[in-house]
């Protein structure tokens, strides 16, 4: 009886262990997705930048640099979250998959 019960609790473990994998990983595709919307909004706005900026002179050229600059940095800095948080998020499955096999 003892057997059939281990049994049942590695299978219930098993069982959550990928329940997590699949929450880690379903987490990591919206974080993908979210980083390409960003990306897409970025785009759109170099792609302004490169047809009507030029021709900007005088304090509206000073504050879109500004803004230009901050969004350059913003982008520096979602880079290296984002390669942080994918990194975070594939050891911690890696940890997961190594206690299923331990199961």
């Amino acid at each position: 009886m003892s057997s059939l019960w281990e049994s049942i609790e590695k299978e219930v473990e098993h069982r959550a262990y990928g329940t997590m994998i699949d929450c880690l990983e379903s987490y990591q595709g919206q974080v993908k997705e979210a980083i390409e919307e960003f990306y897409q909004g970025t785009r759109g706005f170099y792609r302004a930048n490169e047809e009507y900026v030029p021709y900007w002179q005088g304090e509206s050229r000073a504050a879109y640099e500004l803004i230009y600059r901050d969004l350059r940095q913003i982008e520096a800095h979602i880079d290296a979250t984002a390669d942080e948080l994918f990194h975070e998020i594939s050891r911690e499955i890696a940890q997961i998959r190594r206690k299923i096999e331990e199961l």
